[in-house]
């Protein structure tokens, strides 16, 4: 019996080590990373630089993302009541201008010149939004005279050198509510994204809010239940706001990676009692289109480990989508000890999930600077072919109708392709953008091959040139297909094929 379970073991050890070994390929799968803002991590590296060196290096950016295969972006547009973009109800950001409530100069608004250049290369782009925090460090620089903290300090919970808008007051879920509503109306954004930051870390909340829960305690005796049912009435109207004026943007939170240590047996910070997070409610309400929680650690981490995090959150997910939030700036450090393949491993494990539909890293910068090798991995393995963000049938079911009039040319140097754009949808969509696949064979067309994929373009294209080289006796077959605002790709499509005997 010992020898059995030992074979067993054995077995079950040389199983997890294959899958994650292994390098599972898929159509559909969610790429993206974090671009901060605040203290200028990722973007603007220089707040004090010219505007022109600024929408430069935004550029690049997106061209370096898209080309290590990402398919979106959480670019970070409201770090402490502020605004990456321009806004009539809070200040421009310290970060972005180097002094809080003066506009670019010469004038450009970030958010928007985002939303076109995500747009341009085919990728989404989630304004993410730091919900409650007004002030990370008072005195780091001066607050412009409308800053909220200024206009309306009854609103403000203060740590230390830590402000932040309480949640329990009523009126500053109104105010978040406007904030978040006027940002959908006014931008072509696919996403709206929350990030973690809800009661303070630390300091842990004691009795800073005791008389808004006196005041506003809505008939709940524990205040800690009121604490999160403030955050969750929130969230919940986050999410129908957005069905009201806007239904196909997505909305989503980034949750810290553990909920409560009695879930995955895990024994680290709990953010359901200590930030009042509570991510199982959002689940089950289905006030969120998808959750993203940092699971920071190392698949083995002694106290919290990925690979017992990660099956956790995929059981409890339901239908909405996991995305998992990598910590890359921390695994391709130069000085770190672990393991140079954890990264990697742990999408791979990733794959081994149905129901957990991909990654997003922070942060942006560690994939822009190849730390680590890290982007010629996904280039040369884990992200090799294009994917497609996966679909979201419970906002859009309906696809586009396909491209028409395909045509090809062929010369010594590659071949030409161009087509008309298609008819509208039946619920009024467009193509925002058109998938093109090569087959060696009109028998060989499996759509669901991300090997065969060329390119993924914006739907103001409707030209490709695919420096492709023409064998002797070869047959090349082309089909593009139409895609719309939630990736829903046509049933149908467009096929040209051409075949050269010499």
């Amino acid at each position: 019996m010992q020898k059995l379970n030992i074979n067993i073991i054995l077995l079950l050890i040389a199983f997890i080590s294959i899958s994650i070994g292994q390098t599972i390929t898929t159509k559909r799968e969610f790429r993206a990373v974090w671009i901060a803002t605040v203290g200028n991590i990722d973007w603007p590296s220089d707040r004090n630089a010219t505007p022109g060196r600024k929408i430069a290096d935004l550029v690049d950016m997106f061209d370096k993302l898209k080309d290590a295969g990402m398919n979106a972006v959480f670019f970070q547009v409201r770090t402490e009541c502020d605004a990456f973009y321009d806004s009539e109800i809070e200040p421009w950001s310290f970060w972005l201008t180097d002094q809080q409530g003066s506009a670019p100069k010469p004038y450009f608004d970030p958010l928007d010149f985002a939303v076109s250049e995500a747009h341009e290369r085919a990728m989404e782009v989630h304004a993410w939004f730091n919900p409650y925090r007004a002030v990370k460090k008072v005195g780091e620089y001066n607050s412009a005279f409308n800053h909220i903290a200024q206009t309306k300090p009854e609103w403000i919970l203060t740590f230390g050198d830590y402000k932040m808008l309480d949640p329990g007051n009523p009126e500053v879920q109104e105010f978040i509510l406007k904030i978040v509503t006027d940002v959908i109306a006014r931008y072509d954004v696919d996403g709206i994204h929350f990030d973690d930051y809800f009661y303070p870390y630390s300091p842990k909340v004691s009795n800073e809010d005791s008389l808004t829960f006196a005041k506003y305690n809505r008939g709940i005796s524990n205040i800690d239940d009121w604490r999160r049912d403030n955050i969750n009435s929130l969230m919940a109207k986050i999410y129908n706001v957005i069905k009201a004026v806007k239904p196909q943007v997505k909305f989503g939170i980034s949750p810290f990676g553990i909920v409560e240590n009695k879930y995955a047996e895990t024994e680290g910070f709990n953010s359901y009692s200590i930030l009042y997070c509570d991510p199982l409610t959002w689940i089950r309400e289905k006030i969120i289109d998808y959750i993203n929680p940092q699971l920071y650690w190392e698949l083995d981490h002694p106290k919290a480990a990925y690979s017992k995090l990660l099956p956790w959150w995929a059981s409890v997910v339901g239908d909405r989508h996991l995305y998992v939030g990598h910590f890359a700036g921390r695994f391709l450090r130069r000085n770190y000890s672990g393991s140079k393949s954890e990264l990697g491993d742990q999408i791979r494990m990733n794959r081994n999930f149905a129901n957990v539909h991909g990654s997003v890293f922070f942060s942006a910068r560690t994939i822009v600077r190849n730390a680590g090798g890290f982007v010629d991995t996904l280039k040369n393995d884990l992200y090799k072919y294009p994917a497609l963000p996966p679909t979201m049938p419970w906002k859009d079911s309906i696809p586009p109708f396909p491209p028409k009039d395909l045509v090809m040319q062929f010369d010594t140097s590659g071949i030409s392709l161009s087509w008309e754009k298609p008819e509208i949808a039946s619920d009024g969509d467009r193509a925002r953008a058109y998938v093109i696949y090569r087959f060696d064979s009109i028998d060989s067309i499996n759509l669901d091959d991300p090997s065969k994929i060329v390119q993924i373009v914006n739907a103001s294209k409707t030209r490709y040139r695919d420096n492709f080289s023409m064998k002797e006796n070869k047959q090349v077959v082309y089909v593009v297909t139409s895609l719309d605002k939630l990736f829903n790709e046509s049933k149908e499509y467009a096929m040209v094929s051409m075949e050269i005997n010499e």
